[in-house]
């Protein structure tokens, strides 16, 4: 694993929206564990998560997820320009990005329809991976599933977002040198609700995905 930059630019090819030039300070985020799955285990530094093997008996509200097995930061952003990094290492199943402040938490994040396609609920933007998936196991959702490539595999992901613009777009940065775009979201519609960063460590698969996301 790549050391951890303490700042997203500059760096080559760090993004389309014309501000390689400003250096963007990468955010101290930390985990809220009162919006976590009740089966997510979270580090005491609010650092890492994982799934764990039984769910607790925590009081539930509109702001935890209930099915899907989530949690957010305790930041959220609603202007500006952010930058965060997550360690992924070789977890085989897991998913990042952001959701809004309006975007419902209660129920399955992600559905099939009639046509077997999986779709999101409305206010996130995500990527996810799932090395089950044949082909390509690299999607993204913002609603529709959208595969994509992504080779080599990072470690590491970059999410950079800035709000005014409405730009989300997540990085490769194992290269301190370099940060290699996978996957962007543009032109998106926050209508001036707050984004919280999201982070899913999916379940654990009897110990087979138990490796934890940790924010770097």
């Amino acid at each position: 694993m790549a050391a951890p930059s303490n700042k997203m630019w500059p760096r080559k090819k760090a993004t389309k929206s014309g501000h390689e030039d400003i250096p963007v300070e990468k955010e101290d985020l930390t985990l809220d564990p009162d919006t976590a799955h009740p089966e997510l285990e979270i580090s005491a530094d609010g650092k890492e998560v994982k799934c764990g093997s039984f769910k607790k008996n925590v009081s539930s509200s509109p702001s935890q997820f209930d099915t899907a097995n989530c949690v957010v930061a305790r930041q959220s952003f609603s202007s500006g320009r952010h930058y965060w990094e997550v360690f992924v290492g070789q977890k085989p199943h897991w998913s990042l990005g952001i959701v809004s402040e309006r975007a419902e938490r209660r129920g399955r994040l992600i559905q099939k329809t009639s046509g077997s396609c999986e779709v999101c609920a409305e206010g996130y933007w995500l990527i996810g991976y799932n090395k089950e998936k044949a082909g390509k196991p690299y999607r993204a959702f913002d609603t529709n599933q959208m595969p994509f490539d992504c080779s080599p595999h990072p470690e590491t992901i970059g999410v950079y977002l800035d709000y005014t613009s409405g730009e989300v777009t997540f990085y490769n940065p194992d290269d301190p040198d370099n940060l290699i775009p996978l996957y962007s979201f543009y032109n998106v519609a926050f209508k001036n609700a707050p984004v919280y960063p999201f982070f899913d460590p999916c379940w654990h698969d009897n110990g087979g995905n138990a490796q934890p996301l940790k924010i770097l």
